[in-house]
């Protein structure tokens, strides 16, 4: 597999409220650090500038994490209420994430 680059992102799903990607499984979600140039932040500040919130901490509002080496959907809410929503689905276990590994 090639390494994660900037236009990389493959979108699963977008609505006003949410897009979903395919996070890259070498690449970090979000990051303050000057030195981290490949982030999904970054490829989704890329792609979509308009979308970036400055009332953010990262521009985005990631509504759960996945770990460095971790490939698969990400889900990032487009405004507050909707990243309300999702939390409470995320805190209440409405919603089923599944894993699987190759070895």
């Amino acid at each position: 597999m090639k390494p994660a680059h900037l236009e990389m992102l493959q979108v699963l799903y977008h609505s006003d409220d949410f897009i979903v990607v395919d996070k890259h499984w070498d690449i970090r979600i979000d990051s303050k650090m000057f030195y981290e140039k490949h982030t999904v932040q970054a490829q989704l500040r890329h792609r979509f500038p308009q979308l970036a919130d400055p009332s953010t901490y990262y521009g985005f509002r990631f509504c759960h994490q996945l770990d460095f080496s971790t490939s698969g959907a990400l889900c990032v809410a487009l405004n507050k209420a909707a990243a309300g929503r999702a939390f409470r689905c995320f805190k209440d276990r409405t919603v089923t994430k599944a894993y699987l590994a190759l070895v």
